[in-house]
């Protein structure tokens, strides 16, 4: 009996050590700049066994989409890209995932990572 109790705390401890490391994932997907309805989005997504960031915003003279891609990384419940620094903040507010560029705080409108949300 203490065995089997000893086994099923170890699997549960390992199972919650996992989904701490799963993390990530509460980023991946499309978030959206919540004050605006005009194409303003960040995907975070897995490009092969990378992890990047996506900016996509509507060129207001062309009405076209501007994609630019970052590299990203993970660590400590957080994304981080160097090359965004200072404009991309991700955190855990409440147990939740956050995401802010320059400030403006963005929601998460998708768990898929496609354009299909940002029109053409």
């Amino acid at each position: 009996m203490i065995m089997k109790k000893l086994v099923l705390g170890a699997v549960a401890s390992l199972c919650m050590l996992g989904a701490h490391a799963e993390g990530v994932d509460d980023y991946i997907g499309t978030w959206q700049l919540a004050r605006t309805t005009v194409p303003n989005m960040v995907v975070i997504k897995k490009d092969g066994t990378d992890l990047v960031a996506v900016r996509y915003v509507r060129n207001t003279l062309t009405g076209k989409l501007v994609e630019t891609r970052f590299p990203a990384t993970y660590a400590d419940g957080a994304v981080n890209v160097p090359a965004l620094e200072a404009k991309l903040e991700t955190a855990l507010v409440a147990g939740a995932p956050t995401l802010t560029v320059m400030g403006e705080p963005f929601q998460k409108v998708s768990s898929a990572t496609g354009t299909s949300k940002l029109g053409s």
